[in-house]
């Protein structure tokens, strides 16, 4: 053997040593790792007994198995409890339950008794409401809501978390129920999409609109479904319509000729979430018109104020004429025509029905009744009139009017 092979003999040597340590080292981890998997209770704690981990699988299974059976029940929320609790005991529970016995009759156990059921349905939409919001929360985290196309050192409004974000979008609908503008955001992106469908926005705003009346969601499918399948009047704009009739003019000198005009007018109905309406008779036209309604205290001749009540697709209204001020008038005469307003009052009563216009759902009010009743102060008495002809008046429709949600002054609570 000569001296060039001594190196190689004794770095073999050295990797056989090596090799032989490794394989010892990790069969020694294994057979400690086998010892603590059977030392270990069903909870992953090791030093419990075994009548103790048969208890506690037992509680889990009884909690377990009560919880399907409130599942196919379909009462969500008590078994989601249940389900919690039995998970807490033994995480890998479902694996344990033996499943057949939820199809036959089973014998209660003296650990069911402790066991109570909640009997609230009302608890369902709360459930499937938080159960939404945990999956938008989900999914707008687990991904950016949008990305910024260049770079910047301002925060980019993607970093924001989703419970700011759906407070921004409450002051973007507002207390004026622009739900216009809210589809428009979800246009934008996945993320915006996924915010404007949180049920929490669309729950206030059907509770905005029908109050004590809202009742449950569970027959529409959500809360987005029940505002937009259930009648309700359009706040973010102005009903319109247009009226013609043709007028006899005055005769000519010579009677040769009788002219005839024809007069056109429009009438405005604009409905606030807070149960306000204002109706407006004028022969100017709606860009000149529409902006003295944004606001419900807005006073000029001509308007009628009051208060509306929707019951299905049928909207009543009781209003009355708008007090101003006219300072042509001399004071003598303004103050002859005041005594005589009072002598009399004059109540105006309204009753319309909600219907579709092609693809606008509840874009057009149809009339139904139009009257007005006079009372005399002096005497008591009580006359009603009917305004409708036998034609009736054209139908309102419904145009949306961006001034009136260009700003917000409450967010929807």
């Amino acid at each position: 053997m000569d001296d060039s092979s001594i190196p190689s003999l004794l770095s073999s040597d050295v990797q056989g040593n090596s090799n032989l340590d490794l394989e010892d080292e990790l069969s020694s981890f294994r057979s400690q790792w086998q010892q603590e998997i059977k030392s270990r209770s069903p909870r992953g704690q090791p030093g419990a007994t075994d009548s103790q981990n048969d208890y506690v699988l037992e509680q889990a299974k009884v909690l377990f198995l009560k919880g399907s059976q409130l599942e196919q029940s379909g009462r969500l929320y008590e078994a989601v409890e249940f389900y919690k609790r039995a998970t807490q005991l033994v995480p890998d529970i479902e694996f344990q339950v033996d499943f057949t016995s939820l199809h036959g009759p089973r014998e209660r156990q003296e650990s069911e008794s402790s066991i109570g059921s909640v009997d609230n349905e009302e608890l369902e939409d709360k459930l499937m409401e938080h159960l939404q919001s945990l999956q938008l929360s989900e999914d707008v985290n687990s991904r950016k809501s949008c990305h910024p196309e260049y770079d910047q050192r301002t925060t980019h409004i993607s970093v924001l978390p989703v419970e700011l974000l759906n407070y921004i979008l409450r002051w973007v609908v507002s207390v004026d129920l622009d739900m216009k503008s809210l589809e428009n955001f979800s246009e934008v992106c996945r993320g915006f999409y996924l915010a404007a469908r949180d049920e929490g926005i669309w729950r206030s705003a059907c509770q905005k609109v029908w109050g004590s009346n809202t009742g449950k969601c569970k027959k529409f499918g959500g809360w987005r479904n029940m505002y937009i399948q259930r009648p309700h009047l359009l706040y973010n704009g102005c009903y319109i319509s247009k009226l013609s009739y043709v007028r006899p003019g005055e005769k000519s000198l010579d009677n040769f000729y009788r002219p005839f005009h024809v007069v056109e007018y429009y009438r405005y109905v604009r409905f606030f979430p807070d149960g306000a309406v204002t109706i407006m008779t004028s022969p100017e036209d709606p860009p000149s018109v529409l902006p003295k309604l944004k606001h419900k205290y807005t006073k000029d001749t001509g308007m009628l104020t009051g208060v509306f009540k929707q019951i299905g697709d049928r909207m009543t209204a009781v209003l009355k004429r708008v007090k101003t001020k006219d300072q042509t008038i001399p004071y003598y005469k303004k103050h002859q025509r005041q005594r005589n307003n009072n002598d009399m009052e004059m109540t105006y009563y309204v009753e319309l029905e909600l219907s579709n216009v092609g693809k606008k759902s509840f874009a057009k009010l149809q009339w139904i009744d139009y009257s007005v009743t006079t009372k005399y102060m002096m005497t008591g008495q009580e006359n009603t009139c009917q305004l409708l002809d036998n034609k009736g008046y054209p139908d309102l429709i419904f145009s949306r009017v961006r001034s009136y949600t260009s700003s917000s002054e409450i967010p929807l609570l």
